[in-house]
């Protein structure tokens, strides 16, 4: 997947390891909601054993990639992604 320009107002391309970050935090987003308001559910439960089998080890490896960067292109990515009024990529939950 290629990456945009980032200048301002053009359309920046989420790295595909981006994609699988912010589409897990939106899976552990659900599952703590759950976990506040059903926590004795079925559902939930499914959903944590999900989270833990499928996700929660590639999440930790995938922070650790990213923190990985040295500061300055960290720095210079997250600009990249505020400037641009537009991040295209699919996010899938």
């Amino acid at each position: 997947m290629s990456e945009g320009l980032g200048h301002e107002g053009e359309a920046v391309e989420l790295k595909e390891e981006e994609l699988r970050l912010v589409a897990i935090r939106r899976r552990a987003t659900q599952l703590a909601v759950a976990l506040v308001t059903e926590p004795f559910s079925a559902d939930t439960h499914a959903q944590l054993r999900s989270y833990v089998e499928r996700d929660a080890d590639e999440a930790q490896v995938l922070v650790r990639e990213v923190l990985a960067l040295p500061p300055a292109r960290l720095r210079e990515r997250i600009a990249e992604l505020t400037r641009s009024k537009t991040v295209q990529g699919e996010v899938t939950a």
